[in-house]
């Protein structure tokens, strides 16, 4: 609309001059009375507020399978854009429920069909008519549970409409299809183009976009979501993704954690760095991704960050330890103060 505008301004400012030259009256003459002519303001859209994720369903519509009372967190995953709520287990790490959409077209929708369909060992996938332009449910039984904090299956849904792609997954075992589609028809029908018009949604609690470590070591960060209690995730124009996700702990959870790191410790998969007094800092040994865990036991905050390429899913090339540090020094402040 702004060139609209301006070809509007343009235009004027020519006729005005035509005018003004061109006149054939005698000099003294009386200028020619003629009604003033308006130009009818140029139509501008109304600009769609950004869409919150953890709005598209009510917390009755979830309340049987949340299991914690902390609140809801925005975040973001990759490599197609998702800007997903995510609602914190009783452990406070792991999530009961999410909720998602798309931030850009993508073919996520038939690449997450096509792969489920390869997987259906301890799954079943089934075809949902009615939601959308078209939809699938998938609900899996795992033989175990991955940790303590995750149970052994999840039932999700998703459904594309246009251009979007929402979904619904629950993640807890033998949860019915049929009780997951009325959620994913909600979301559904709460689709908007505004979900594809803000690219950028940060808290102030959130590193900038434009900060100068981000744009040195991540490059031109084209998405990002976040929270200000607290997550903040990016995606650059270089398909390199890096998610910040902090964590409230119980006491339980917060004894698994340092008995689990303990052990990873004794196994050589993560390292060990220097960190002020009273915090605790963990660097994972897997060369495919750059990783960090900070504890502060005082407080049971964990912060998780993960950095790599998305679409090769390795270390990004070209980055070196040391650029990581940098990030980490900036993640690690901006976490610090906003939850203490």
């Amino acid at each position: 609309m702004r060139r609209s505008v301006l070809g509007v301004v343009v235009v004027g400012l020519l006729l005005a001059g035509c005018t003004g030259g061109g006149s054939s009256e005698p000099t003294g003459a009386p200028a020619p009375t003629t009604e003033p002519t308006t130009e009818p303001a140029p139509t501008v859209e109304p600009v769609e507020a950004p869409v919150d994720p953890c709005g598209l369903l009510d917390p009755e519509d979830y309340a049987q399978w949340r299991t914690g009372d902390q609140e809801p967190r925005v975040s973001m995953t990759g490599p197609r854009p998702t800007a997903v709520c995510l609602m914190p287990s009783q452990w406070g790490i792991g999530s009961d429920v999410t909720i998602g959409y798309s931030l850009a077209p993508s073919e996520a929708f038939e690449r997450e069909r096509e792969r489920l369909a390869d997987n259906t060992h301890f799954g079943e996938l089934v075809a949902w008519d009615g939601v959308g332009d078209a939809a699938f449910g998938y609900t899996e039984r795992l033989p175990v549970r991955v940790a303590y904090h995750t149970p052994a299956g999840h039932t999700k849904g998703w459904a594309r409409v246009g251009e979007h792609t929402v979904q619904v997954r629950v993640n807890r075992s033998l949860v019915p299809l049929e009780d997951v589609r009325p959620l994913l028809e909600k979301v559904a029908a709460g689709v908007s183009p505004a979900m594809h018009e803000h690219p950028i949604v940060l808290p102030q609690e959130c590193p900038a976009p434009d900060h100068p470590v981000l744009a040195r070591v991540f490059g031109e960060v084209e998405y990002a979501r976040g929270d200000a209690g607290w997550d903040c995730s990016y995606l650059s124009s270089r398909g390199w993704t890096l998610i910040a996700g902090g964590m409230s702990l119980t006491p339980e959870a917060l004894q698994e954690e340092n008995e689990s790191f303990g052990r990873s410790l004794a196994q050589g998969t993560v390292r060990q760095f220097p960190a002020p007094a009273g915090m605790r800092r963990l660097r994972g040994a897997d060369d495919s991704i750059w990783r960090d865990y900070v504890t502060v036991d005082a407080t049971r905050q964990m912060l998780q960050v993960n950095f790599r390429d998305a679409e090769s899913r390795s270390r990004p090339v070209g980055v070196s330890e040391a650029d990581f540090d940098e990030l980490m020094d900036l993640m690690i402040e901006a976490w610090r103060d906003a939850v203490g």
